[in-house]
């Protein structure tokens, strides 16, 4: 990112309102996780792309091949916070983590108010548990990065980011169907030129942010999730919670009715930017 090696047209214009102004400070993520080994590296690393500029290991099947994905997603900028504001459409978003039974909740209640989500993945939780990688693929959601060890990146110099991206970019796409243009830094809100190029090395031309932050893994309880979820939220928001509490699976029904009543469709990053 930042200019590093992008092959994409520089002429192409953003469409109206998908990356706002980075504003000062951060919002914290769950608590990092202990300092873990690098991922097993399997032969080609995930993040080098082929001639056909494709990730080899991403799937070709949904959300689609890599060249269906949103404009946004292949260009550089900075930190993707909101969709249009002019849609019908918001985005759920979980820090991918934590209790698996708790996640299957989540894609349970998703499921049945035809919610589709996007999940930034921890890679060593997602390796550990394939299955539910699979299982939210496999319900139409979105599936991207979150790093290999949830460290917090705003501390780690280049090589370590790089390597944490780069890491996690090889467990997302261990994942037929992930949607390999999705990152999201841990520790942190918003981005720095730091991580953005290191980001860029391992494959992704921006950082998936949010505007909407309840808070919810310092869990305060369902109903002020709900409360501060519903109070800030708006049409083109991406909103921050995280998978592993269960204060924000009981949230979750309450703030899906909320958005029906607002006349906003849950929708994954992807389809936001579409």
């Amino acid at each position: 990112m930042d200019n590093e090696g992008d092959t994409v047209d520089r002429r192409t214009l953003l469409r109206g309102g998908l990356a706002s102004a980075v504003a000062l400070g951060s919002a914290a993520c769950s608590a990092p996780m202990r300092p873990l080994a690098s991922a097993p590296t399997p032969g080609t690393a995930a993040s080098s792309r082929d001639k056909t500029g494709k990730v080899p290991g991403a799937s070709s099947t949904a959300p689609g091949p890599e060249e269906a994905l949103p404009l946004a997603l292949h260009t550089s900028g900075p930190d993707i916070e909101h969709g249009p504001r002019s849609g019908s459409a918001a985005c759920l978003t979980f820090h991918g983590a934590g209790d698996p039974a708790l996640t299957r909740e989540v894609l349970r209640v998703c499921g049945d108010h035809g919610a589709r989500i996007t999940v930034f993945a921890v890679g060593t939780w997602l390796t550990g548990h394939p299955d539910l990688g699979r299982a939210i693929v496999a319900a139409g959601h979105d599936l991207g990065n979150h790093t290999w060890s949830h460290q917090p990146m705003l501390t780690l110099d280049r090589p370590a980011a790089e390597s944490e991206i780069r890491d996690g970019a090889r467990a997302v796409a261990a994942i037929k169907g992930s949607n390999p243009l999705l990152f999201r830094p841990s520790g942190t809100q918003h981005s720095t030129a730091l991580l953005r190029a290191a980001a860029r090395t391992a494959g992704y031309f921006r950082c998936i942010s949010y505007d909407v932050d309840p808070m919810d893994y310092l869990d305060p309880g369902s109903a002020t999730v709900v409360r501060r979820t519903l109070g800030a939220v708006q049409a083109g928001s991406i909103v921050s919670l995280h998978l592993g509490h269960r204060g924000t699976v009981e949230a979750l029904p309450s703030i899906l009715s909320g958005l029906a009543d607002r006349g906003l469709a849950p929708r994954t990053v992807s389809e936001l930017l579409a």
